[in-house]
Protein backbone atom coordinates (compact mmCIF):
# COMPACT_ATOMS: atom_id res chain seq x y z
CA UNK A 1 0.00 0.00 0.00
CA UNK A 2 2.64 2.64 0.85
CA UNK A 3 4.53 1.41 -2.14
CA UNK A 4 1.36 2.59 -4.46
CA UNK A 5 1.07 6.04 -2.94
CA UNK A 6 4.80 6.14 -2.95
CA UNK A 7 4.19 5.82 -7.26
CA UNK A 8 1.06 7.96 -7.14
CA UNK A 9 2.82 10.49 -5.25
CA UNK A 10 5.75 10.88 -7.54
CA UNK A 11 3.09 10.76 -10.91
CA UNK A 12 1.51 13.46 -9.58
CA UNK A 13 4.47 15.52 -8.92
CA UNK A 14 6.20 14.88 -12.23
CA UNK A 15 2.88 15.82 -13.92
CA UNK A 16 2.30 19.34 -12.12
CA UNK A 17 6.16 19.76 -12.59
CA UNK A 18 5.60 18.87 -16.42
CA UNK A 19 2.68 21.07 -16.58
CA UNK A 20 4.36 23.83 -15.19
CA UNK A 21 6.66 23.46 -17.87
CA UNK A 22 5.11 23.38 -20.85
CA UNK A 23 2.68 26.34 -19.19
CA UNK A 24 6.63 28.21 -19.03
CA UNK A 25 7.13 26.99 -22.58
CA UNK A 26 3.83 28.58 -23.73
CA UNK A 27 3.85 31.57 -22.36
CA UNK A 28 7.33 32.04 -23.58
CA UNK A 29 6.83 31.61 -26.96
CA UNK A 30 3.45 33.30 -27.33
CA UNK A 31 4.65 36.59 -29.49
CA UNK A 32 2.79 39.81 -28.39
CA UNK A 33 -0.01 41.05 -30.63
CA UNK A 34 0.48 43.47 -33.09
CA UNK A 35 -1.73 46.12 -34.12
CA UNK A 36 -3.39 46.24 -37.75
CA UNK A 37 -1.78 49.41 -38.17
CA UNK A 38 1.82 48.25 -37.42
CA UNK A 39 1.49 45.03 -39.59
CA UNK A 40 -0.07 47.62 -42.23
CA UNK A 41 3.49 49.81 -41.77
CA UNK A 42 5.73 46.86 -41.40
CA UNK A 43 4.02 45.47 -45.16
CA UNK A 44 4.76 49.45 -46.88
CA UNK A 45 7.96 49.15 -45.42
CA UNK A 46 8.84 46.39 -47.14
CA UNK A 47 7.10 47.25 -50.21
CA UNK A 48 9.43 50.43 -50.30
CA UNK A 49 12.28 48.04 -49.85
CA UNK A 50 11.14 45.93 -52.72
CA UNK A 51 10.46 48.95 -54.80
CA UNK A 52 13.84 50.23 -54.75
CA UNK A 53 15.25 46.47 -55.73
CA UNK A 54 12.43 46.64 -58.52
CA UNK A 55 13.88 50.35 -59.55
CA UNK A 56 17.59 49.71 -59.29
CA UNK A 57 16.58 46.42 -61.85
CA UNK A 58 14.69 48.37 -64.22
CA UNK A 59 17.07 51.02 -64.02
CA UNK A 60 14.04 53.48 -63.14
CA UNK A 61 16.18 56.73 -61.69
CA UNK A 62 13.32 58.91 -61.47
CA UNK A 63 11.60 56.18 -58.30
CA UNK A 64 15.11 55.93 -57.01
CA UNK A 65 15.32 59.59 -56.77
CA UNK A 66 11.97 59.02 -54.80
CA UNK A 67 12.42 55.94 -52.70
CA UNK A 68 16.14 57.09 -51.34
CA UNK A 69 16.11 59.94 -49.08
CA UNK A 70 17.77 63.31 -49.80
CA UNK A 71 20.58 62.17 -46.82
CA UNK A 72 20.77 58.64 -47.56
CA UNK A 73 23.77 56.49 -47.03
CA UNK A 74 24.78 53.18 -48.09
CA UNK A 75 28.04 50.59 -47.54
CA UNK A 76 27.60 48.23 -50.09
CA UNK A 77 29.06 44.90 -50.34
CA UNK A 78 32.55 46.53 -51.46
CA UNK A 79 32.39 48.32 -48.14
CA UNK A 80 32.27 51.49 -50.31
CA UNK A 81 30.31 54.48 -48.82
CA UNK A 82 28.14 55.94 -51.20
CA UNK A 83 25.08 59.21 -50.87
CA UNK A 84 22.20 59.71 -52.91
CA UNK A 85 23.57 60.73 -56.07
CA UNK A 86 26.38 58.39 -56.18
CA UNK A 87 24.04 55.53 -55.54
CA UNK A 88 21.82 56.69 -58.55
CA UNK A 89 25.05 56.80 -60.83
CA UNK A 90 25.97 53.40 -59.76
CA UNK A 91 22.89 52.14 -60.89
CA UNK A 92 23.15 53.47 -64.29
CA UNK A 93 26.33 51.69 -64.39
CA UNK A 94 25.62 48.39 -63.30
CA UNK A 95 25.27 45.28 -64.68
CA UNK A 96 21.64 44.55 -66.38
CA UNK A 97 19.64 42.09 -64.08
CA UNK A 98 17.49 39.41 -65.63
CA UNK A 99 15.93 38.80 -62.44
CA UNK A 100 16.35 40.93 -58.91
CA UNK A 101 13.83 40.29 -55.88
CA UNK A 102 13.83 40.96 -52.27
CA UNK A 103 13.14 38.59 -49.04
CA UNK A 104 12.42 40.73 -46.72
CA UNK A 105 12.65 38.80 -43.37
CA UNK A 106 12.30 41.08 -40.66
CA UNK A 107 10.93 44.86 -39.92
CA UNK A 108 11.40 46.74 -36.66
CA UNK A 109 9.39 49.60 -36.54
CA UNK A 110 10.19 53.03 -34.40
CA UNK A 111 7.97 55.38 -35.14
CA UNK A 112 8.38 57.19 -37.94
CA UNK A 113 11.65 54.98 -38.73
CA UNK A 114 12.25 51.50 -39.12
CA UNK A 115 14.90 48.79 -39.61
CA UNK A 116 14.54 45.93 -42.53
CA UNK A 117 16.68 42.98 -43.16
CA UNK A 118 16.97 40.21 -45.35
CA UNK A 119 18.20 38.92 -49.04
CA UNK A 120 18.34 39.87 -52.33
CA UNK A 121 19.00 37.42 -55.32
CA UNK A 122 19.67 38.96 -58.29
CA UNK A 123 20.32 36.94 -61.43
CA UNK A 124 22.37 37.94 -64.62
CA UNK A 125 23.60 36.95 -67.62
CA UNK A 126 27.56 36.97 -68.44
CA UNK A 127 29.75 38.03 -71.12
CA UNK A 128 29.24 34.76 -72.32
CA UNK A 129 25.68 34.47 -72.06
CA UNK A 130 25.64 32.37 -68.98
CA UNK A 131 23.29 32.43 -66.32
CA UNK A 132 24.75 33.83 -62.36
CA UNK A 133 23.52 34.07 -59.59
CA UNK A 134 24.11 35.62 -56.50
CA UNK A 135 22.74 35.93 -52.85
CA UNK A 136 23.01 39.41 -50.70
CA UNK A 137 22.46 39.82 -46.87
CA UNK A 138 21.07 43.76 -46.42
CA UNK A 139 20.15 45.70 -43.46
CA UNK A 140 17.86 49.28 -44.11
CA UNK A 141 17.08 51.99 -42.69
CA UNK A 142 13.95 53.68 -43.60
CA UNK A 143 12.32 56.71 -42.69
CA UNK A 144 8.98 57.90 -43.31
CA UNK A 145 8.62 61.53 -44.70
CA UNK A 146 6.17 63.29 -46.30
CA UNK A 147 3.86 60.34 -45.73
CA UNK A 148 6.59 58.03 -47.74
CA UNK A 149 8.78 55.55 -46.82
CA UNK A 150 12.54 56.32 -47.92
CA UNK A 151 15.60 54.41 -47.08
CA UNK A 152 17.89 56.43 -45.42
CA UNK A 153 20.81 53.64 -44.65
CA UNK A 154 21.59 50.44 -46.36
CA UNK A 155 24.11 47.99 -46.47
CA UNK A 156 24.96 44.82 -47.80
CA UNK A 157 27.15 42.23 -47.91
CA UNK A 158 27.41 39.00 -50.79
CA UNK A 159 27.03 35.81 -49.42
CA UNK A 160 29.56 32.95 -50.17
CA UNK A 161 27.33 30.99 -52.46
CA UNK A 162 27.56 31.83 -55.61
CA UNK A 163 26.24 29.41 -58.50
CA UNK A 164 25.71 29.56 -61.89
CA UNK A 165 22.39 28.09 -63.71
Amino acid sequence: MVNAFGRLAKLATAAAIGGSILCSAACIDSAPMQSEASVKEQSAVAAAYNAYLHAWKDKDYAALGRLLSNDYEAVNFRGIISTKANEIATAKEDRDYTDMKGDVMSVTLFGDSAVASGFIHASWKDEQGKMQKMTFRFLAMLQKQKGEWRLVATQSTRLNNPSSG
